[in-house]
């Protein structure tokens, strides 16, 4: 009876523990997206008890910062403690995505099951007529009793035959429709099958009554960075510059229609002034250093990482309606002292996975002055060059940009806003109607000895033809070779009017072609060296 009465007594404390610990749903409202982490902001709805309070806050990412957790809240109460840990128990729950796949799985290894139990029903029966095939018995058998006999059992096989290839085709099917499914339910479970995290709250609380909390932190495995879409009618009008931003969160929740934020800022840089310490110096004493064979500088390979998309728009025809508005026409910008953050005024669904989102920032429209450019030494064709002038304005980060030039997707550039030039160049792609050639004069390239040294004389010829229908202004680049050898002398014959740097060996020629309009430009260099040596690049 005592034992009895100290079981109940701990099973009533145990209840009473389960009830005062409310277990709560944080419900995402704001994200602010850094280019590295993200700030979320959830909300949550309760009752609370006069005297102390449990709230049990679970289902959050594992990935938070403990030290951003920030929990303040509106009615009756004082907040008293904040606990923040890991949950190995309980995953991320399922998508909607997973539960429809799950389904879908389910349904075609039901499938499967079916056909190869029909398939084993037919192999029995098949092994059972094989098994009787022998007729044996006191009487006689006519010989139309055998042939009805051997005529079953021929037309009963190959119904058998032909029933279980049927039943194999149709299982191949299936089975590689549930291999699908269950690839892609896969991917799903990896990108959901994370920790999750919870945070307990303690309140106090007088009279109790409805209390509203909101909690703040910080997260991993988000962030944003910017894709352009840079928009040229002709050469004549403004260039429409659309700003955007691949938005990317695997932090293992969904933001299902939450306001987002876009901020320049990075936590991860750290914001710690640095300091210069004393500049001590001494004399060098290299150690001789013993290379195995196997020994591989850093500089024997590189990486180069490149990431692209492409993006098209229909134009609008005259006399159409209106342009549909883009998220970039709800987009306010706010310019801090250390950041600049885009609030975006509609709600965005972006789902935790390896997918961005993409986001519209804001579309300029911005003056820029064009010009075409070709380096026929390096690449045969011209480039159009916009250079927009107070580009500063327009608070650009350095990102990949998609150029599109009347209309037609030309190819990829780069804006590199890390230039303190007041211009900022936008290569919009080749233009095809500017054909430029460049032709070694083989008339003028000769080869003679003085002595013990040989000197070469080289002689290129630059074509420039505008098959345009409106006259452009075009910088061709084109170079004389730099001599760092006293042995090496370079000698230039014929700049053919050129802008010439001695130092670099840079020549360029400023052109302004009517429409139709062809020039040639002719440059001339010689190359004096002793005969018994190579010189290479020649």
């Amino acid at each position: 009876m005592k034992k009895f009465f100290i079981m109940a007594c701990i099973l009533l404390q145990f209840q009473a523990f389960a009830q005062d610990k409310k277990n709560l749903k944080a419900e995402i409202k704001q994200v602010t997206v850094f280019l590295s982490k993200a700030q979320v902001t959830s909300s949550i709805n309760t009752h609370l008890d006069p005297g102390s309070n449990e709230l049990l806050i679970d289902g959050l990412p594992a990935g938070i910062d403990k030290q951003s957790i920030q929990v303040s809240g509106k009615g009756d109460f004082v907040i008293m403690a904040v606990k923040h840990e890991l949950n190995f128990v309980d995953p991320q729950k399922k998508s909607k995505e997973m539960i429809v796949l799950e389904d879908s799985i389910r349904f075609y290894q039901k499938e499967v099951k079916k056909l190869k139990s029909l398939n084993d029903v037919y192999a029995k029966e098949e092994q059972m007529i094989l098994a009787n095939q022998n007729i044996k018995g006191e009487q006689t058998v006519t010989a139309d009793q055998l042939e009805d006999v051997a005529d079953f059992f021929r037309e009963r096989l190959e119904e058998i035959k032909i029933e279980v290839i049927d039943n194999d085709e149709k299982l191949r099917v299936i089975q590689e429709k549930a291999d699908r499914f269950q690839r892609q339910f896969n991917i799903l479970f990896n990108e959901r099958n994370k920790n999750t995290s919870r945070i307990t709250v303690s309140v106090s609380s007088k009279s109790g009554g409805a209390a509203q909390l909101e909690l703040q932190y910080v997260v991993a495995d988000a962030g944003w960075y910017p894709l352009y879409d840079i928009r040229v009618k002709d050469t004549k009008g403004p260039v429409q510059l659309n700003y955007k931003a691949q938005v990317y969160q695997n932090t293992g929740l969904d933001w299902d229609k939450v306001k987002i934020k876009l901020s320049t800022s990075n936590p991860t840089l750290g914001g710690t002034k640095p300091e210069l310490y004393p500049w001590y110096l001494s004399f060098y004493e290299p150690k001789p250093v013993v290379r195995s064979p196997r020994y591989r500088s850093e500089g024997d390979s590189y990486y180069k990482k490149k990431e692209a998309k492409n993006s098209y728009e229909s134009e609008d025809a005259a006399g159409a309606p209106a342009p549909a508005m883009s998220v970039s026409d709800y987009t306010t910008v706010v310019e801090n002292a250390t950041s600049v953050e885009f609030d975006i005024a509609l709600p965005y669904t972006i789902p935790t996975g390896n997918t961005p989102q993409l986001v519209d920032i804001k579309s300029h429209e911005v003056k820029a002055g064009f010009q075409y450019t070709a380096v026929p030494k390096v690449d045969q064709d011209a480039f159009l060059v916009g250079n927009v002038t107070d580009w500063d304005e327009l608070n650009l980060l350095s990102g990949n940009a998609n150029i599109f030039f009347e209309g037609t997707f030309v190819g990829e550039s780069f804006i590199d806003v890390n230039n303190t030039n007041d211009t900022l160049s936008l290569s919009l792609g080749r233009d095809k109607k500017v054909v430029v050639k460049r032709n070694k004069l083989k008339d003028f390239t000769k080869k003679n000895f003085i002595g013990s040294n040989k000197k070469e004389e080289f002689a290129f010829e630059i074509e420039v033809r505008n098959t345009k229908k409106e006259s452009i202004e075009i910088l061709v680049e084109d170079q004389i070779p730099v001599s760092q050898n006293s042995q090496i002398e370079v000698e230039t014959i014929d700049t053919g009017g050129a802008a010439y740097n001695k130092d670099n060996g840079k020549l360029q020629w400023k052109l302004n072609l009517g429409a139709g309009e062809t020039k040639k430009l002719l440059f001339k260099y010689s190359v004096k060296y002793p005969k018994n040596k190579t010189v290479g690049g020649l």
